[in-house]
């Protein structure tokens, strides 16, 4: 289903989507809920190896980078199928 989904390749190897403001990786087969909120860390670009308090804990351009926004036939192609 396209619909209004954006799909991010993430580590270059992890796919995930957002579709109707809900982050979703693609694991074991399926499209589960992104309960470690690993699209938005990157989106924002939490750093969690800064220490708690540091100006550098958001906006890291190096985790920002490890997420790239792909098309959905690029996604499809990845994970094998039309899921």
């Amino acid at each position: 289903m396209k619909n209004n989904a954006a799909y991010y390749l993430i580590w270059d190897s992890l796919v995930g989507k957002q579709e109707d403001c809900r982050y979703y990786i693609f694991r074991n087969g399926q499209w589960e809920p992104d309960r470690e909120s690993i699209i938005m860390d990157h989106l924002m670009g939490y750093d969690p190896s800064e220490p708690p308090g540091s100006p550098y804990g958001f906006g890291s351009g190096s985790v920002m980078d490890e997420m790239d926004e792909i098309s959905y036939e690029e996604a499809m192609k990845l994970i094998g199928g039309n899921v």
